[in-house]
């Protein structure tokens, strides 16, 4: 969820990933996709709109 949140701060985003090497697990990775799942749901709700094409690069990336 903290690098979802952070994905619209580059820098943010890239510390997140370096001090959680964790993320680079396939668990971590579903675990991901499962939150940007839910996020982009909250985002058709009106939710954080901003997200949704830094959750779709993510998205692509995880794929």
């Amino acid at each position: 969820m903290l690098l979802a949140y952070s994905l619209l701060i580059p820098a943010f985003a890239h510390r997140v990933r370096h001090t959680f090497p964790v993320l680079k697990t396939e668990s971590e990775r579903v675990a991901q996709i499962i939150v940007i799942t839910e996020l982009l749901q909250s985002a058709l709700r009106g939710d954080h709109p901003e997200f949704v094409p830094a959750l779709h690069a993510l998205a692509a990336e995880l794929a």
